[in-house]
């Protein structure tokens, strides 16, 4: 290989490395919930996240790392890439107005179709094992082994099933509903000033 031919191939891979390392330091930096707050919709999730055992209230300190550990799915890196398009997309859109914004207060128990199995997995991977698992108890033993089978059963079973603020108090949002409510009760109140004082006028 002749010099021109190496030098071209040095710095293409150069230049491909510098693409791909830019690309995953985007991916890294619009994943953190820095990123998500800066979204004013986002806010009400992100200051419920913080006072949560998955948001470091916990005694060891422990805090997942991005609000897309829990909300994108993780089987595959494609999968994932995909996922955060999309879901990144419609937000930005509906925080413009382009389309319309989800109601959260609404769907808050709709919670297994934006929290992935995968995004828990991903962090708690003894549960993959619970029969091998070291210091679980039994019972706890038991339902994990009980949602495997459900799963090749062929069943749709969530880890939310069980693990969520209702059934497990300052789990990851705590307050959040409550949070949602009050503000769409306090937007209700500010869309009814225009019509009482043009009924007034």
């Amino acid at each position: 290989m002749d010099k021109k031919k190496l030098l071209a191939w040095c710095g293409g891979a150069v230049v491909g490395l510098g693409i791909a390392y830019v690309a995953a330091v985007a991916v890294d930096l619009t994943g953190r919930d820095s990123f998500c707050i800066s979204c004013h919709t986002m806010e009400p999730m992100v200051g419920a996240f913080e006072r949560s055992v998955h948001g470091g209230n916990n005694p060891h300190g422990f805090k997942a790392h991005h609000c897309t550990d829990c909300h994108l799915p993780h089987e595959s890196l494609a999968g994932y890439l995909v996922a955060k398009g999309i879901s990144g997309t419609r937000d930005a859109l509906a925080e413009v107005g382009l389309i319309h914004m989800v109601d959260f207060e609404e769907n808050y128990h709709e919670m297994t179709h934006y929290t992935y199995d995968s995004g828990c997995l991903h962090c708690h991977e003894k549960v993959k094992e619970p029969e091998k698992a070291f210091g679980m108890s039994e019972a706890s033993r038991f339902a994990h082994e009980q949602y495997w089978e459900d799963k090749k059963a062929g069943k749709e079973v969530s880890c939310l099933n069980c693990h969520n603020d209702s059934v497990m108090p300052n789990f990851a949002h705590p307050g959040l509903l409550e949070k949602l409510k009050a503000e769409k009760l306090e937007k209700g109140k500010k869309s009814n000033i225009f019509p009482f004082f043009f009924y007034l006028s």
